[in-house]
């Protein structure tokens, strides 16, 4: 006799249907291991397997990557209190002594709080958070995680380390308790060293397996000092879970998330959000004070790219005023002078948000190979002709914002994430807001359906793994419908998550 390990499973899987991402014949997957062996219209022709899982009416899309991910925030806010039903202070205040009533938790965390379409767009102040929660530790995160609603002691801390950027004061000059930006990075890191390890622990736990029950299975952790720990980043990258996690570091030194192992950039702001009006954009902002500008200096963003670029890796920036990707752009172009195109090209750099370009941004992207990382549901929410983005910046720019089938024509790859927690994990909901855009700048339900699972798969350089093919990876998703069937409003139940070979999700859950 011979030893050894066992040989893999070999599965077939059959269904109603197959998306390679485009439409096919096929009804039936066989993989053994981690890769596809098999893919076929009759079960007669498949090779013997070992399992074989029959799911009539299903049918199988590659899985769903969400380029855009703060993960362990998604598992704290799964946790903890979902603020983006409230519709005023008053109801803030009241989730949270609701919560605190029930659950021990301290720190207190919570975010999706969304001031602009309140009656009094006005958030509560410390004192009203520390009167109904006395003695815990509070942070609330706005939708767009550029600024924060904190307790009286946290804001005390932070008003004491002398830095006044981003403190929201009242008329009398006093702080109020809603920071943003680096104010409110200053209060995130504070509470994050209040956070047990097995709490951190389990909400990284509660966010992948959310994310594998939504057909996700591999998720690009925006790991950022200003909203998380190096720490984080690492357990996300050295741990076990239900996804694949591709982690990013965003240090404008790029070496620094070289040597632990990261990706560099991703989430490094470039500027800061269209909400708390902290992105930079050349014409400001109808409703108000623009409350920030661009965070690096041109040089430094040129250096940053320089470092990726000759590491021969993709770098990314967070840029979503026009002044922000024409900072971005112009970098790349100059490291195109310097290192070449064809070797800028090769890194697939990205960008991410590029929410309110200018045109010829698009093609000028293209030309350098870079990656437009976009949010659908961003226009979703916040799109069309009376929404946020027309608030901020008028019918006109609303309507052109997030011009993804401007990127699609001039050939610039895109890949869809979430952002969670500004928006929800919700991978359908992404591909319909991509499809239907509150503009008229839409793409097709294909090109929608590859920028949600194929584009996160080219950003990150995993050539084979994607696509529904012999030899590729098997990374896959089972819905109970087909998802594309007219007539239907609800988004598909996923029945199945495959990662690497692994049922992660669904009734044959591996153990």
């Amino acid at each position: 006799m011979t030893g050894g390990a066992a040989a893999p499973l070999r599965r077939r899987l059959t269904v109603d249907g197959v998306y390679l991402p485009q439409p096919s014949a096929a009804q039936v997957v066989v993989w053994q291991g981690d890769r596809i062996m098999w893919v076929g219209e009759d079960p007669s022709d498949a090779p013997p397997v070992d399992v074989a899982i029959r799911l009539p009416g299903a049918w199988v899309t590659p899985g769903f990557v969400d380029a855009h991910v703060h993960a362990t925030a998604t598992g704290l806010t799964l946790d903890g209190i979902d603020l983006g039903a409230a519709r005023s202070a008053d109801e803030v205040v009241t989730r949270l002594r609701d919560f605190v009533a029930v659950c021990d938790d301290d720190p207190v965390i919570g975010s999706g709080w969304d001031e602009h379409d309140w009656r009094v767009p006005q958030p509560p102040d410390a004192a009203a958070l520390g009167a109904a929660a006395p003695g815990r530790r509070i942070l609330f995160d706005r939708v767009d995680g550029h600024s924060c609603l904190v307790d009286p002691a946290t804001l005390h801390d932070v008003v004491a380390q002398r830095a006044d950027d981003g403190i929201d004061r009242d008329a009398q000059g006093a702080p109020t308790g809603w920071l943003r930006e680096a104010a409110a990075g200053r209060a995130r890191a504070r509470i994050w060293r209040l956070l047990r390890g097995d709490r951190l622990d389990r909400a990284r736990r509660t966010a992948a397996a959310h994310a594998a029950g939504l057909g996700i299975t591999s998720l690009h952790e925006m790991g950022n000092p200003a909203l998380s720990t190096l720490a984080d980043a690492r357990a996300w990258a050295s741990g076990s879970w239900p996804v694949e996690v591709l982690g990013w570091w965003a240090d404008i030194d790029a070496t620094g998330a070289l040597q632990h192992g990261l990706r560099p950039g991703g989430d490094l702001f470039l500027d800061g959000a269209i909400g708390s009006r902290t992105a930079a954009v050349t014409g400001g902002y109808r409703d108000g004070e623009a409350l920030g500008g661009l965070f690096h200096t041109d040089s430094q963003v040129v250096d940053f790219f320089v470092r990726c670029t000759r590491a021969r890796i993709g770098g990314g920036v967070h840029a979503i005023g026009d002044a922000a990707i024409e900072q971005a752009v112009a970098a790349l172009e100059r490291v195109a002078a310097l290192a070449g195109v064809t070797a800028v090209r090769a890194c697939r750099h990205r960008i991410e948000h590029v929410e309110l370009p200018r045109a010829g941004h698009a093609r000028r992207m293209a030309a350098l190979g870079v990656v437009a990382s976009v949010q659908p549901a961003f226009d979703a929410l916040w799109g069309g002709p009376h929404g946020l983005y027309a608030q901020r910046f008028g019918r006109t720019a609303a309507l052109e914002s997030n011009p993804f089938d401007a990127f699609a024509s001039a050939g610039c790859p895109l890949a869809f994430g979430s952002d969670s927690t500004v928006t929800p994990m919700a991978p359908w909901s992404g591909v319909v807001a991509a499809v239907e855009h509150r503009g008229g700048h839409g793409i097709t339900p294909a090109q929608a359906l590859a920028a949600a699972t194929l584009g996160g798969r080219y950003v990150a350089h995993q050539d084979d793994v994607g696509p529904l093919v012999v030899g590729h990876r098997a990374d896959l998703a089972v819905w109970d419908r087909d998802p594309f069937r007219a007539g239907e409003h609800d988004d598909p139940t996923c029945l199945l998550t495959v990662v690497e070979g692994r049922i992660t999700h669904g009734s044959h859950q591996d153990s």
